[in-house]
This record gives structure tokens, C-alpha cells and sequence, in this order.
């Protein structure tokens, strides 16, 4: 749930580049949708790690693992316009989504509470999704 958790956070900024810079208005209304979900993913997430009593800051924001935009990504992605940010916002989101999904099937088939598990399934669900309509927004 953290390393959810942490994926959406650090995604946030890679999503609000895209209205500001896409060529592509599928990319951009794709970000803009997929931002919101990510919030709403945060609240769903974090109500769950209350109830299982973790509190604190999350340790795997300020990791660069698979899937999370680096500072380097972003900087270089806000230079880009058009096609050219099309493409590389586009590697950096299936990577990321991608990365949700695998998080969200091991904790599916692993996780300890009931509820985890669920929200997983939902979640990998959704992800696998987002994926798809990205596919679709890039052979637009």
C-alpha cells in the first residue's frame, strides 16, 4: 500500500505536464483523468494504512524505483513539445502503470488483509485499463 502509495504521488507532477505540453489531446485529457484517479487512489490508500496503524512518512517518496518519474525525467520531459514530449510521456506513463499493476497483483495475491487485497484487485484492474487507453491515445 506505501509503494502504491509512493507510485501515485510521484506521478502527479509527470500527469500535470502533459495539458501544458502534449500535442496529443488524448495524452493530455489521459493525464488530466488519470491525476484525479491517482488523488483518489492516495485517499483510498491512505485510509487503509490508518486503519492498519501506519502513520508517518511514506520511506518509498524519495526512492527512485521502476515506474516513478525521476527529477532528471521531468526536467528533461518539460523541455520537450509536441511529439517529441508525446513519445517520452508516454514511455514514462507505461512504465508507471505497468509498475501499479505488478505492485497492485502482488498484493492482490498476497496481501495480508481482506480489504488490501480488494482495493488491489480494483486497482490492477483500473491500472490495466489506463494502460490500454494509452495505447489507444498513442495510435491516435
Amino acid at each position: 500500500m506505501q509503494l502504491t502509495d509512493a507510485l501515485h504521488t510521484r506521478a502527479l507532477p509527470l500527469l500535470e505536464l502533459a495539458p501544458r505540453h502534449a500535442a496529443s489531446r488524448s495524452l493530455a485529457d489521459l493525464a488530466v483523468r488519470l491525476g484525479k484517479a491517482h488523488e483518489a487512489g492516495r485517499g483510498r490508500l491512505r485510509a487503509l494504512l490508518a486503519e492498519a496503524g501506519v502513520s508517518g512518512e511514506n520511506p518509498h517518496t524519495r526512492h527512485d524505483m521502476p515506474g516513478m518519474p525521476t527529477e532528471q525525467d521531468l526536467e528533461t520531459l518539460a523541455g520537450l513539445r509536441d511529439s517529441a514530449f508525446d513519445r517520452r510521456f508516454a514511455e514514462l506513463l507505461r512504465a508507471h502503470l505497468k509498475q501499479l499493476v505488478l505492485v497492485a497483483n502482488g498484493e492482490r495475491d498476497s496481501g495480508g488483509s481482506a480489504a488490501a487485497r480488494e482495493l488491489a484487485e480494483t486497482m490492477a484492474r483500473e491500472h490495466s485499463d489506463d494502460l490500454a487507453e494509452l495505447d489507444r491515445a498513442v495510435a491516435a
